[in-house]
């Protein structure tokens, strides 16, 4: 599941984290904060279960609809591990991670792409540092919890109204505060509705993102999988994908032709060999 409620691993933008648990700011979409906790269980029968709080409540049927979202919960895996097995090359990659995987996505997509930006050709911990910058810079206290307020990442705005120059002042070079200037004002001008790209044909909402200024191919895949659904999304040119390829043999052209075959599911694919590289001897 990842994520989780102890206070040693609680950050700004993520909320907090352990094995068992997830903890977090969203803003839903019509504004409102809330403080979103979801903790690994099991119920009465002895099944794994979800307990799910926020903070302020919302109505079952809203939080259920969020939590399926987030977790990605209405996919049908059993689909996707059947392709795999049929697949010599997926099927083992698959097959090491028995607890499987599912595909996490950011409620709020102005987040998603803006972390996509954040995260272009930098570490993990240097897109993570940049993320919390940002939103210590913008962002707004949540409803208090136990736990202690957190932050909610900013509206787009907000991100707008500080432009390349404000932006620059967390450490960014001045591509990327143009780009994510130039991005918060597409999203807040209405200019780009990313919502209505989450309805989107696939091609389509990939023609809406790379004709942003900054925005290529990798960036707009990230979004799709992490922001729009997209289960199929599939980010070619990822460093961490064709690492984890080429161990199996497969390198340059042969990349696209090899996932042509894990239709619908690139996505879930995609997930699987970055797993793969965590997880190796």
């Amino acid at each position: 599941m990842g994520g989780g409620l102890s206070r040693r691993a609680r950050r700004a933008v993520d909320g907090g984290g352990d094995a068992d648990g997830y903890a977090r700011v969203v803003r839903l979409r019509d504004g409102t904060l809330a403080t979103l906790a979801v903790r690994r269980t099991r119920d009465a029968a002895g099944y794994e279960a979800l307990a799910v709080a926020a903070s302020p409540a919302m109505p079952r049927a809203a939080l259920t609809a969020l939590v399926v979202r987030l977790f990605d919960l209405d996919a049908d895996l059993d689909a996707f591990h059947a392709m795999a097995r049929d697949d010599t090359l997926l099927g083992p990659v698959v097959a090491s991670n028995p607890h499987g995987i599912r595909l996490p996505q950011l409620l709020d997509p102005f987040e998603a792409l803006v972390r996509a930006v954040l995260g272009q050709q930098v570490s993990v911990a240097a897109a993570t540092t940049m993320t919390d910058r940002l939103v210590r810079l913008v962002g707004h206290p949540a409803p208090a919890t136990a736990d202690g307020p957190t932050l909610a990442f900013p509206r787009a705005d907000e991100v707008a109204a500080h432009g390349a120059d404000g932006l620059r002042g967390i450490g960014l070079t001045g591509a990327k505060a143009a780009t994510i200037a130039g991005v918060a004002t597409a999203v807040a001008s209405g200019a780009l509705d990313l919502h209505a790209a989450r309805a989107a044909p696939a091609d389509e909402a990939l023609r809406m993102l790379v004709a942003l200024p900054g925005i290529g191919p990798w960036t707009a895949s990230y979004v799709r999988m992490r922001a729009l659904g997209d289960r199929d999304a599939f980010p070619s040119g990822d460093l961490g994908v064709r690492k984890a390829l080429a161990r199996h043999g497969v390198t340059g052209r042969a990349v696209d032709e090899v996932a042509e075959r894990w239709r619908p599911w690139r996505g879930y694919a995609t997930l699987h060999l970055w797993h793969s590289l965590s997880h190796s001897a």
